[in-house]
């Protein structure tokens, strides 16, 4: 890998590590509102419209605020970003057990659809961090992260029939807070590659 020491590519792997653990968290919250979809349509007596709705609204929200999402990650990199996400993402998933009414649910829904706004912001840091020539194989495994919703919609029932649905939640609240802290402790910025402008030397005399 031309211009990478065996140390550097190995930071960029640990941080391609953390990033994709973060991503399928976040999708793993994501995912759970469907997961339990069947369950809230008994608990509230919703119809199938409302039911719908309820799994919609999430995924509305993650796929508007992927682009500010983006644009924040540019500003401000993506290690503040994305442990941000998680701890905004950890609080609606830890109120989603206390919901009263549909309306209720429909709001944390909305806005627990924040965490599927993480894909962006992990593009934005895992293409900072890649190798030359490698960003191609590095956002593919970056986009394994995917797998957490998948994991969350299959495995979110099963689990909820040993410890309950609302610990479900509370506990991928829990891994979120807990790995945003681990996330903002060990990731860092990857140094832009670009040159500031006017940092070329003047030829003229």
């Amino acid at each position: 890998m031309s211009g990478m020491t065996e140390q550097s590519v190995k930071s960029a792997r640990r941080h391609l590590a953390l990033a994709t653990i973060s991503f399928t968290l976040c999708f793993a919250a994501w995912g759970l509102i469907s997961a339990f979809a069947p369950r809230f349509r008994t608990l509230f007596a919703l119809s199938a419209m409302q039911t719908a709705l309820l799994v919609a609204v999430p995924v509305l929200l993650g796929s508007l605020a992927r682009i500010p999402m983006g644009m924040l990650t540019d500003r401000f990199g993506g290690r503040l970003v994305f442990s941000s996400l998680m701890l905004a993402a950890a609080i609606p998933a830890f109120l989603v057990p206390f919901a009263a009414s549909y309306r209720q649910l429909l709001g944390i829904g909305f806005l627990l659809g924040l965490a599927g706004s993480s894909f962006s912001v992990g593009v934005g840091y895992v293409s900072r961090w890649s190798p030359e020539g490698r960003q191609g194989s590095f956002l593919g495994v970056y986009g394994l992260g995917n797998i957490g919703q998948s994991a969350a919609v299959f495995l979110g029932p099963v689990l909820a029939s040993v410890i309950g649905w609302q610990r479900v939640y509370h506990g991928i609240a829990a891994l979120l807070a807990t790995w945003a802290l681990v996330f903002a402790l060990l990731a860092r910025n990857a140094r832009s590659r670009h040159k500031p402008r006017g940092s070329a030397p003047c030829s003229q005399s």
